[in-house]
């Protein structure tokens, strides 16, 4: 002011201090793009694996919508399979039931031969002693009787043997000793007219829940083949032994006889369906097969075979109260 000098400016500028801020402007611009560069790859992986997390959704759910397909087929399949298996078991099953009846018819004609010749020697005394006037009251009473006991008999036997055949699968209370009557009532004067004995160890009468008429044919079925296998063979002195006990919970029964036993190269095939050892080859191989489908699929029980000294034994377990 006024010609006078009042204060002196100084201005220190350091050419050392612009390079550091260059330096560190350059170091910030340079880590920008760094981290401009990380985070677009950062966006493109994030891209990328959400593309291949889509595409693999979708691989998945067309792969479960194949395999749901899949398994509906398999299903479907399963069910025809299985009705089909139903349809063969229940024909195999018939015609098992049509042998049986052909042989308990034969087997009932023999047991008829005896008491029909009895009725016709009675009925053929009461007419010579009608014609000779000696036919008095205590003689046609003795020979009415006769006639009329005889009638029961042949009358009881059709009873048995259309029960035998009836299609009930109600389960009812059943005992093994009843059983075995029932089936030898009309099986045992055949069996014994061709001199095979049988022996009866009957050692349990408890009850149980069962099909009687289906395990009546299973009972059949192994005598049959005891039979059949002792005359083929033509043992000597020929018997089969049915014999029932009871083993903790289990009702068991068994058939054996004395015809040798089975080759232990084919018992474990003795249960398939066709398979038949008789020489003869008239049987329909579907007996012992029919019986395993009874008790292991209707029974819930096992059979099982196996030799012994004398020859085989087929063993039925049925596990008592659910038997």
């Amino acid at each position: 002011v006024d010609g006078q000098i009042n204060a002196i400016l100084v201005f220190d500028f350091s050419m050392k201090g612009h390079s550091f801020i260059i330096k560190i402007l350059k170091e910030l611009e340079n880590n920008y793009k760094k981290i401009l560069i990380f985070f677009m790859v950062i966006f493109v992986f994030i891209i990328l694996f959400s593309y291949i997390d889509f595409k693999r959704e979708k691989e998945k759910h067309e792969a479960l919508k194949h395999v749901e397909e899949i398994n509906k087929t398999l299903k479907e399949q399963i069910r025809k399979a299985v009705e089909e298996n139903r349809q063969k078991d229940q024909a195999m099953f018939q015609q098992n039931r049509l042998a049986q009846m052909g042989e308990m018819i034969s087997m009932i004609a023999h047991q008829w031969r005896q008491p029909l010749a009895a009725i016709g020697s009675a009925s053929a005394t009461i007419n010579l002693k009608a014609r000779l006037n000696k036919l008095d009251r205590e003689n046609a009473i003795e020979l009415s009787t006769k006639i009329s006991n005889y009638s029961l008999h042949l009358s009881s036997t059709i009873d048995d043997f259309r029960d035998f055949f009836k299609a009930k699968k109600e389960k009812s209370s059943v005992n093994f000793t009843s059983l075995v009557d029932s089936v030898l009532s009309i099986v045992e004067t055949s069996i014994a007219n061709k001199n095979i004995k049988i022996i009866k160890e009957l050692n349990n009468n408890e009850e149980f829940e069962g099909y009687p008429n289906e395990l009546k044919q299973v009972l059949l079925n192994l005598i049959k083949n005891s039979e059949d296998i002792l005359l083929d063979k033509e043992v000597k002195d020929p018997y089969i032994k049915i014999k029932t006990y009871k083993k903790d919970a289990d009702m068991i029964l068994e058939i054996s006889d004395n015809g040798g036993g089975i080759k232990e190269d084919i018992i474990d095939k003795v249960f398939d369906p066709y398979f038949s050892t008789k020489k003869k080859k008239d049987g329909t191989g579907l007996g012992l097969y029919m019986s395993k489908i009874i008790i292991e699929e209707h029974c819930n029980g096992k059979i099982y075979a196996f030799n012994e000294k004398d020859g085989a034994v087929f063993r039925v377990v049925l596990g008592g109260k659910d038997g």
